[in-house]
């Protein structure tokens, strides 16, 4: 069994579904792509002869007819709830690209399906999978900045989009589009439920009528807090990094996949002693406390876990564990939701 190739049926042949998930499988003899959906007869007719799969019109008539075992779900975002849940309730494994779904009811509905029929929900929160993010999870876990007490994400762009991830009946927007990946990573990293959330969202130089602008500040229950600025109407020259994290005795940016730390290791510092008069001696605030900084700059490149193909292998051959959780997904899905309701109407357009 471990040998057996793990069949599989993508739903929808465009920029995920082929790019994306076909482009992983095709050179890769642990799967086979034994069937593919789309409504486009060119796609179809590609995926046929490149492949040598079945193809279907329809998601009901793949799944009474194709023999995958995984069921591939690269639809519009809005149809990622339902198409799963279809899938899982004929007892296949699921993976679905980003965002998990439109709502979080959904998701709950396709935990739960997923669940009652035993079967696998992989979400394809591949980024957790990057060397940055392993990079900046073991920079966590080695305490070298101490505890951690913030983290910020910031990305600016200027960019006129004009296509279906722009409007709302399709579930388009940053907020489904492009920061699921970065606030998954977030969220992993913080490893807490979020208590508080803070969300703006403008609708500025993009068609449609969808978010193209967010500012978001969370807290988690562990008092670490979040700072999420992802904007593709921001026309800056030069933005701050990429990624900051503060921590207890310690801090690191990373800027184009360059890391810089800061930080002193709290054993070697002087004990400081409180001075409680309200009466500064010489009219002066400060003291001649020294500290002993070290400073680092290296690349943001973590340990290699393998890619999110890997992972999914290990874990329907050699029953791993697989590393993405969909409760923990379910969460982001919870704090997208706030962030919806906290904003029914964009300022701007």
């Amino acid at each position: 069994m471990a040998k057996k190739p793990i069949k599989t049926a993508v739903i929808a042949l465009g920029r995920s579904g082929w790019n994306i998930h076909v482009n992983a499988q095709k050179n890769d003899d642990r799967f086979k792509v034994v069937s593919v959906m789309d409504l486009d007869e060119g796609r179809r007719k590609q995926a046929e002869e490149e492949l040598g799969c079945d193809s279907y019109t329809d998601l009901q008539t793949l799944l009474k007819k194709s023999d995958a075992e995984v069921i591939v779900v690269a639809t519009p975002s809005v149809l990622h709830g339902p198409n799963s849940i279809a899938a899982l309730k004929t007892g296949r494994h699921v993976i679905v690209e980003k965002p998990m779904s439109a709502t979080l009811s959904e998701a709950d509905r396709m935990i739960a399906a997923a669940e009652k029929n035993g079967v696998h929900l992989f979400i394809h929160q591949n980024y957790r999978f990057n060397p940055n993010f392993t990079f900046m999870r073991d920079i966590i876990k080695s305490k070298k900045i101490g505890k951690l007490t913030h983290i910020g994400f910031l990305s600016h762009s200027y960019a006129r989009r004009n296509d279906w991830q722009c409007l709302r009946k399709f579930s388009g927007g940053l907020l489904n589009n492009k920061i699921t990946h970065p606030l998954d990573q977030l969220l992993a990293l913080v490893d807490s439920p979020i208590k508080d959330i803070l969300c703006d969202l403008k609708h500025i130089s993009d068609a449609g009528n969808v978010e193209d602008h967010v500012k978001m500040l969370l807290r988690a229950e562990n008092g670490v807090t979040v700072d999420v600025e992802d904007s593709s109407s921001a026309a800056t020259v030069e933005s701050g990094p990429d990624w900051t994290l503060l921590g207890t005795c310690g801090a690191m940016t990373i800027r184009r996949g360059e890391a810089k730390l800061r930080y002193y290791d709290p054993k070697k510092a002087t004990k400081l002693k409180l001075d409680p008069n309200p009466m500064a001696e010489g009219r002066r605030y400060g003291n001649k406390d020294t500290l002993p900084w070290k400073e680092e700059e290296m690349k943001a490149v973590g340990q290699d876990v393998g890619s999110y193909y890997d992972a999914v292998h290990a874990t329907l051959r050699r029953r791993k564990k697989f590393p993405i959780d969909p409760r923990q997904v379910r969460e982001m899905m919870r704090v997208l939701g706030v962030c919806r309701k906290q904003n029914p109407d964009f300022p701007g357009k």
